[in-house]
């Protein structure tokens, strides 16, 4: 199982295509999409919407409910290698608000990749941003049995690495 994460496209058709190309090429079984994300990349989104998880970012208002041909909750759930995973994009819920159990938390909205181990053995991860980054990466996030990745998309890089 090998699943992609990414946030805040804010609409940017590259860097939406981009992803698309990765998730293709590297055969990824899921794509995670945690909000921020305009309605053209919605639309280039939407014939992947099988694989697609996602939530809804503060800039991404209710018309996206009627193109998007997947799911925009505030807050999605999933499980896989072994781990409640909570998805939002971070502007109502966040590690710090939400109180209920998980083992990770995933959020965009701030533009800065992440990943954190808890005391308690809880991981907080956010991909960053692909399109306007603010720590100068355009990344995403891999999730597979060795741990969570953040890579850069432009130079392959590994940015941060957590195992579970």
């Amino acid at each position: 199982m090998k699943i992609m994460v990414i946030s805040d496209l804010h609409n940017d058709e590259n860097y939406t295509k981009a992803a698309i190309d990765l998730f293709k090429k590297e055969s990824f079984d899921k794509l995670f999409v945690l909000g921020d994300i305009g309605i053209d990349s919605i639309r280039l989104l939407n014939p992947l919407h099988e694989k697609i998880l996602a939530v809804k970012g503060n800039c991404d208002g209710y018309d996206l409910d009627d193109i998007a041909r997947f799911n925009l909750p505030y807050i999605n759930y999933d499980y896989d290698f072994s781990k409640f995973i909570v998805m939002s994009h971070g502007n109502f819920y966040s590690d710090f608000n939400y109180d209920k159990p998980y083992d990770i938390f995933l959020e965009g909205h701030t533009h800065m990749s992440l990943l954190v181990k808890k005391k308690n053995g809880q991981i907080v991860a956010n991909p960053g941003s692909l399109s306007d980054p603010r720590d100068y990466s355009h990344s995403y996030l891999v999730m597979d049995e060795k741990g969570l990745r953040v890579i850069d998309i432009n130079s392959n890089e590994v940015v941060h690495f957590l195992e579970y």
